[in-house]
């Protein structure tokens, strides 16, 4: 039987006008009820036939339930009607521009809409197009996460790196596997940041823990450098020791980058500074700047690796390490250069700054850099920064009292 005639069989079904106000059944629910009709077959029937429980085929058919394209596949192959699926999307589409031609579409969660679109299946082949597709997921990631804070981009970046792990047990070539590995380590690492900005530090233990094992499998210096500098960051505040024995075992693996081994020396003089070993710390500090200056290409996904993005490091350290006449001047230099592009290192920045001159006896200077700070964070979804700035504004408060 086609589809057209379970129509023409039940068409009081479609036909009967419902009163104002009422319910709308869900034109799923119309068009599997019409199929089940035309065959002559009660719900309970058809329930046994197709596996699902009878209240549940009753709730889809009243349009209570939505119905999964695994269960209208179902009614398809037990009653064999062919097309049923495609029925259902057509009639959905229409009474849903009908309902908004009309203003009474049903008040249903917008979550419902998402029913059924997830799946598990994998492609045949993976590709250079997926790895590419990581890549970009990476960088749009990244952007949206230096603009908006973690918080926003927390969620959106999950999903996105949970596709991406999945293609990794699909078939694919052996430099592919390679290349995809270091994508999805790429993203991890990315995800693991956000969600510690997010204040998710269990969640980004496990995403870092994700990022060191892919980095690893695919076989990129730099990435898993990169991931034992964030790992570190996570653990620096409460343990600079042990932060900085991580950064220093990724400065000796040889193979990594000039760019990515300046940002781990700046990295591990703001650790040492916090350990107490100033002068270690100062001269990590050199090494970092003499890199930097040196260059080099930078790996495709670390594009947020600028010179401003070190200067921001060192300078860090430097304030860390007590040099606070120089902190405050590269800090003033360095504000005026973040656009509205880095929000929220904008905001860190300023709370970089006032803190150096809270240290310093200057808490009006703190004070005025702490209300900029807060303006700046207005549009920034970041548990940390907010964190630090709450700290920040009870510490002058303290000693101004």
């Amino acid at each position: 039987m086609t589809v057209a005639e379970c129509h023409r069989k039940n068409s009081g079904v479609h036909s009967r006008p419902q009163p104002r106000g009422a319910v709308r059944v869900h034109e799923t629910g119309r068009v599997l009820r019409a199929a089940r009709e035309s065959a002559g077959l009660s719900l309970a029937t058809m329930a046994s036939r197709v596996h699902y429980g009878k209240s549940t085929l009753g709730m889809v058919e009243t349009g209570r339930r939505t119905a999964t394209p695994d269960l209208i596949a179902a009614y398809e192959r037990t009653l064999g009607v062919q097309g049923l699926g495609e029925d259902v999307n057509r009639r959905e589409l229409l009474a849903a521009a009908a309902a908004m031609l009309t203003g009474s579409h049903t008040p249903d969660p917008l979550a419902r809409l998402l029913d059924g679109l997830t799946t598990s299946d994998h492609p045949g082949h993976v590709g250079r197009s997926e790895v590419e597709a990581v890549q970009q997921a990476t960088a749009v990631y990244t952007t949206m996460d230096l603009r908006f804070g973690g918080a926003v981009a927390a969620d959106l970046s999950t999903g996105a790196l949970r596709w991406a792990v999945s293609l990794l047990d699909a078939p694919m070539q052996d430099d592919t596997r390679i290349a995809l590995s270091a994508a999805v380590g790429a993203l991890a690492d990315r995800t693991a940041w956000i969600h510690f900005d997010a204040g998710r530090t269990y969640s980004a233990r496990q995403l870092s823990t994700l990022a060191l094992r892919t980095a690893d499998e695919g076989v990129d210096p730099d990435l898993r450098a990169h991931v034992l500098l964030n790992v570190a960051a996570q653990v620096g505040e409460a343990l600079p020791s042990e932060a900085a024995g991580l950064v220093d075992a990724a400065l000796s693996d040889r193979r990594v980058c000039t760019l990515v081994r300046a940002n781990l020396h700046a990295g591990l003089a703001g650790h040492l500074a916090k350990s107490g070993e100033r002068s270690r710390a100062l001269r990590h500090i050199r090494e970092a700047e003499t890199l930097a200056a040196r260059g080099g290409n930078i790996p495709e996904w670390a594009g947020f690796l600028t010179a401003d993005h070190l200067d921001s490091i060192t300078t860090q350290a430097l304030a860390a390490a007590g040099e606070h006449t120089e902190a405050i001047r590269r800090f003033e230099d360095l504000l005026p250069r973040i656009g509205t592009d880095r929000l929220r290192g904008r905001a860190g920045r300023m709370i970089d700054l006032a803190e150096v001159h809270a240290t310093t006896g200057e808490p009006e200077q703190a004070r005025s850099l702490a209300r900029r700070a807060s303006k700046a964070l207005a549009d920034v979804r970041s548990t940390r920064i907010t964190a630090r700035l709450a700290q920040l504004n009870e510490s002058v408060a303290r000693a101004t009292s």
